[in-house]
């Protein structure tokens, strides 16, 4: 049901574009920015393969895109004084959802490891990977329409993350390695999808807060043995029995939460969809 419902909110996010007279063209842009102060990335991307990963260069940024231009219109503006980069993918509308194999756009942005940065991701009906270890994250907020995204944290970040935020529409998602991530709270909102949360990794101490607000999509988290787990939901989950929960007053938790030196703090709303807790 839930995959059927996904396929139907997908076919309806898309605008019908031809694409049988495909003429492409090339943008690139490399810059080295400040690093002694934070940078705004606002980057969205509607139709296409996108990786984005961290750069070669530590206070260097690299944007390459291959895009339909006939159909589509890229900007990249950097704003030095304001600390600002923007790259935005606009156009007459989205592809339909029976051309994308056909499409050979590529969007391809790396990020300055050693700056600061406050990160805004929005991608429309995209095929996306993105790495963000290593990177010095401050914030980040990465949005998913009709899309099969990846978010990993393959390496320990830097500096001190205050939040990620993660809204996924009809989407497959996962995010990998969030212990890694070194941010304190991180929120999942979830529309129509299968999203996996991994919570492996080596940042993960003290308490860091998960929210969690799913309506029919379908919710995993990995959550390694070793990290102490207390669960604040609106209905019962039978999963939480499963992963060894047990219930004390109004939430639930895992055997030696007190003495666990990392704690996860999750609070769950779940309408219809449904939230399953693996330990690793």
């Amino acid at each position: 049901m839930t995959r059927a419902l996904a396929g139907a909110m997908l076919a309806a996010m898309t605008w019908v574009a031809p694409v049988s007279a495909q003429t492409y063209r090339t943008v690139t842009e490399t810059r080295r920015v400040a690093g002694n102060r934070p940078l705004a990335v606002d980057a969205s991307f509607t139709a296409g393969d996108l990786v984005i990963a961290p750069a070669d260069g530590r206070l260097t940024y690299r944007v390459a895109m291959t895009y339909l231009e006939d159909v589509f219109q890229p900007t990249i503006r950097f704003d030095e004084n304001a600390g600002t980069l923007a790259i935005k993918m606009g156009g007459n509308g989205d592809v339909h959802v029976g051309d994308q194999d056909r499409l050979k756009q590529v969007f391809d942005v790396g990020l300055p490891r050693d700056v600061p940065l406050d990160l805004a991701l929005s991608f429309g009906a995209v095929q996306a990977t993105v790495e963000l270890g290593e990177l010095t994250i401050r914030s980040a907020t990465i949005k998913t329409g009709a899309s099969e995204t990846t978010v990993a944290f393959s390496k320990p970040t830097r500096g001190s993350c205050e939040r990620l935020e993660l809204n996924v529409g009809a989407a497959q998602f996962e995010a990998l390695k969030l212990g890694n991530s070194g941010c304190r709270m991180v929120t999942l909102q979830g529309a129509v999808g299968e999203m996996v949360l991994d919570f492996s990794g080596d940042r993960l101490a003290g308490e860091t807060h998960l929210s969690v607000k799913v309506g029919l999509g379908e919710v995993r988290l990995r959550i390694p043995q070793s990290v102490g787990i207390r669960m604040n939901t609106d209905r019962f989950l039978a999963t939480l029995e499963h992963a060894g929960l047990v219930k004390r007053g109004s939430a639930f938790f895992s055997p030696g939460y007190e003495n666990a030196s990392a704690k996860l703090i999750v609070d769950v709303n779940a309408a219809l969809g449904s939230v399953e807790i693996e330990r690793n």
